[in-house]
């Protein structure tokens, strides 16, 4: 895949952001939100113009409106970044809008996801068959598609290539920090979604520690990529809603797939349209406005 900032040392690339080293200031990084799309762990050929714009506005929302006393690995955003950037180089007109200066953490090699509600891979791979889930967690029996837990189940799982399931249990003892980290910040977005009629049915959140241990959320926050996000007025015990999130692309690609091999698609313009109009949406009731009103208020 084509990096998206020629002029500095690439430190990594994830499926759908390129992270680079920045000279003279080794304990920052910049983390660029491409257009790529993923899903099943796999980058598909199709771009989705704009959605990188969206995903890193959202998480400065998040972090600079309702997890300001939450510990985060943002350091800067907006023209600031280039203060940090080396003069002289040419960089792309619109990185200002799709990129972030953050702390370089050692990552945690877990996701941390919590969960509001029976639906996704708990219910499709194991609750409805009756299979026993390998998180190593007691549910409730005859639980309804989209029933709500008492309270949020935590489902870890490795950070690799194959999302491999992790005993709760375990995750809490090695990782009690992060855990209980991204159980706030969940339920602080949570709750402020709920708000605004939406909920947040569940997150995958990563945390990252410095040099002196601390714990801090990382990579992306409470975005369509990493959370499903429905309207309250949408959501029908027993029934899929309307997601306003990535889980249409996951829909179309399993749909394709079939029972063939996963592998990079090319998605319809359609499908394209009608996944770029959910999280322009979402960004608008999350935030109360458009995205072009936030990159003209706090990125310029």
């Amino acid at each position: 895949m084509e990096h998206y900032v020629r002029t500095l040392p690439l430190f990594s690339q994830g499926k759908v952001r390129d992270t680079f080293s920045i000279p003279g200031h080794d304990s920052l990084l910049l983390m660029v939100a491409t257009d790529r799309l993923s899903t099943h762990n796999i980058v598909h050929r199709s771009l989705i113009p704009g959605k990188g714009m969206i995903l890193n506005a959202l998480s400065i929302f998040w972090v600079k409106e309702i997890l300001r006393y939450y510990p985060t690995h943002l350091m800067t955003y907006g023209k600031k970044i280039y203060d940090y950037l080396p003069v002289g180089v040419s960089y792309p007109e619109d990185l200002h809008q799709r990129a972030v200066i953050v702390k370089k953490l050692e990552i945690i090699p877990i996701e941390f996801i919590w969960r509001c509600r029976m639906i996704g891979s708990l219910y499709d791979n194991f609750y409805s068959k009756g299979k026993e889930n390998p998180y190593g967690l007691f549910l409730p029996l005859n639980m309804r598609k989209m029933d709500c837990f008492n309270v949020p189940i935590f489902t870890p799982t490795e950070k690799s290539e194959t999302d491999d399931a992790v005993l709760s249990s375990e995750v809490r003892m090695n990782f009690s920090r992060a855990v209980h980290l991204t159980r706030k910040v969940y339920e602080a977005g949570r709750m402020y979604a709920l708000k605004k009629g939406v909920d947040i049915i569940d997150y995958k959140g990563e945390v990252g520690k410095n040099g002196k241990g601390k714990h801090y959320i990382a990579d992306e926050i409470l975005t369509p990529d990493c959370c499903r996000f429905v309207l309250g007025s949408d959501i029908k015990i027993g029934d899929d809603p309307k997601w306003m999130d990535k889980e249409l692309f996951r829909i179309h690609a399993r749909k394709v797939w079939g029972t063939g091999k996963k592998e990079p698609i090319d998605f319809p313009s359609n499908v394209i349209d009608k996944g770029l109009e959910r999280y322009k949406n979402l960004f608008e009731v999350i935030t109360g406005g458009s995205l072009e009103a936030f990159q003209k208020m706090a990125l310029s």
